[in-house]
Order: C-alpha cells, then structure tokens, then sequence
C-alpha cells in the first residue's frame, strides 16, 4: 500500500502524550507496516536499522511507541487500524477487480 488516509483528529486524540521524537518514530513505523501491508518483525535490532533508530533516544521511543500501538505476536508487531485499513483497501481492490472483469 503506498497511499493511507491520515484523518489528523484520531491522530491526535490517540497520540497528545507523544513526545516530538516519539510522533516521528510513530510515523515511521506506520509507515513500514501500509508499505509491507504486514506486521512489523519481532527482531527488534532488525526493526531499529530498518526505521534508522540509531541513537539511544530513539531506540527508546520506538520501544514506547510498540507499547503503546501494537500488539505483540507470534508474526510481529499488529497494529489493529492499519490491519483494518489494508484489509478495506484489498476489499476495494478485488471489488473493483470484479467489476472491471464483468464490463
């Protein structure tokens, strides 16, 4: 997935306790998962160079962003709406599939 709606107002009713380096690592971990349309890995050394968390700081925020937003699982780390929103976009998708086939 390359495009996902950003409704501002969820945003930031679920996400005013952030601090400015948390909201950044927050959005790149969005980001990973609608591009990979997958939970994150579970190595988190793996995860940190994938986001480019390289200093202490940043390592820590996104370990508070983990535990705040997703869940842990035997295939990574889910996050509920973007599984919501790539599950409707694959809905569209093979609708709109469908009834291209069927003119």
């Amino acid at each position: 997935m390359h495009y996902f709606q950003h409704n501002i107002a969820d945003y930031r009713k679920d996400t005013m306790h952030l601090s400015l380096l948390e909201h950044g690592c927050y959005r790149q971990l969005l980001d990973q998962y609608y591009l990979n349309e997958q939970p994150l890995p579970l190595d988190l050394d793996n995860l940190m160079r994938v986001i480019c968390a390289r200093s202490e700081d940043e390592k820590q925020a996104i370990q508070n962003v983990l535990k705040d937003f997703f869940d842990k699982t035997e295939s990574g780390y889910v996050h509920r709406r973007c599984e919501s929103e790539i599950s409707a976009f694959h809905d569209k998708s093979v609708a709109a599939s469908k009834s291209a086939k069927s003119r």
